[in-house]
């Protein structure tokens, strides 16, 4: 690996003017001239049209200022150490592990500040104009948000499977082709979960009469017998549904996963077993439980005390 380079406060006002970037620094220069403002390495991904990526992991020696005085149409930031605070339609606080996405349909600025001290590390990627992307669908999904949404920020936590994916990217064990479909790959990943963030969140409304009656078809079910052995295939097909299906619809229908309705009535039933006289092995085997210290600790995290606090 290539030794950090030292990054003077003219580097970034060379790298500002080819974003529209302000750089400056709130709490001065200590005297010098051309300050070194952070030390590490910053690198340029080159990806499809339309798209930039850039990964940061730096030191900075001074608090630094960066004003985008020409916002993408779409960006993501994602901080994977350090921390900065960001001030767009809202002012938000990013941490390790955190993400933020904004769209920007009417050119306003954005600002972060960046203290000095710890180490930055993190990722940004940038769709300037959503006409510029190849992908006319693509395109036309990045345009259709910036018409619904406007100007809006929004905070998100990375998924740990992407995280990993990130962390392979950056720690570049490939060269050449292979490592460039990767940063393809993962770029992609990270404007899927970007775009997500402004998906229209689907309401039980939404779901048709018969979906109604097939789910609570399913419900009565694990309801009636909470002691037999559910898998979500047989339960699917008990519904006339996909796996998936069932899944989402369950929940978007009882605010809950199909497992965790079965686990909370397993567990009702069961402490009405113990109320009326029956042994904790009794009751942690009909409904469901083959081992009792599983089902006492699944009774305490529902109830707050453990089953023989109820015999």
């Amino acid at each position: 690996m290539s030794a950090p380079t030292r990054y003077l406060l003219s580097d970034f006002h060379a790298l500002g003017h080819r974003y529209n970037v302000h750089y400056s620094l709130p709490e001065g220069d200590g005297g010098e001239d051309d300050p070194c403002l952070m030390q590490g390495r910053i690198s340029e991904h080159g990806l499809a049209p339309g798209f930039s990526l850039v990964h940061s992991d730096v030191q900075p020696y001074h608090t630094f200022r960066a004003d985008s005085l020409d916002m993408p149409g779409l960006s993501l930031a994602l901080v994977l150490d350090g921390e900065a605070t960001i001030s767009y339609t809202a002012v938000q606080r990013l941490q390790p592990g955190t993400c933020m996405t904004t769209l920007c349909a009417d050119g306003r600025p954005m600002s972060a500040l960046h203290r000095r001290g710890a180490n930055l590390r993190g990722l940004n990627l940038a769709v300037r104009q959503p006409e510029d992307v190849g992908e006319e669908a693509l395109a036309d999904l990045i345009q259709a948000r910036l018409r619904s949404h406007g100007s809006v920020l929004s905070h998100w936590q990375l998924p740990a499977y992407l995280l990993a994916g990130i962390e392979e990217l950056l720690a570049a064990r490939w060269q050449g082709p292979l490592q460039h479909i990767l940063c393809q790959g993962v770029s992609l990943q990270l404007l899927a979960h970007a775009l997500a963030q402004f998906e229209p969140k689907p309401t039980s409304s939404t779901l048709c009469a018969r979906d109604r009656l097939m789910l609570e078809r399913v419900r009565e079910h694990l309801h009636l017998q909470p002691g037999d052995d559910h898998n979500l295939a047989d339960l699917a097909r008990l519904a006339c549904m996909s796996s998936s299906s069932l899944r989402g619809k369950f929940r978007l229908l009882y605010g809950q996963s199909v497992f965790a309705y079965l686990r909370d009535r397993r567990l009702d039933q069961a402490r009405q077993l113990l109320n009326e006289g029956w042994r904790i092995q009794q009751a942690a085997h009909y409904v469901g439980y083959r081992h009792a210290s599983n089902f006492a600790t699944a009774f305490r995290q529902r109830f707050g005390l453990s089953p023989r606090e109820i015999t």
